[in-house]
């Protein structure tokens, strides 16, 4: 099963080390939506959001397959 990383950028770039594993790219998005939704719904509550909000899904060490952003 490929392993995909989910980075965020807001402000302070958060790298995904581990990883982890899901079927395919599929799951990757909806996954990554899912931990979107919390991250946001997080910051908003704290108010904690940088001048901008990205996140971005590898598989393994390649370049962003999709990304999730402010605009």
């Amino acid at each position: 099963m490929p392993r995909y990383h989910v980075n965020v950028y807001d402000g302070v770039t958060l790298l995904e080390k581990k990883g982890v594993e899901l079927p395919d790219t599929t799951f990757a998005r909806r996954e990554a939506i899912r931990y979107a939704g919390v991250l946001l719904e997080e910051g908003a509550r704290l108010e904690g959001f940088g001048q901008e909000w990205r996140m971005e899904v590898a598989a393994g060490r390649r370049n962003a397959l999709f990304t999730i952003c402010d605009g």
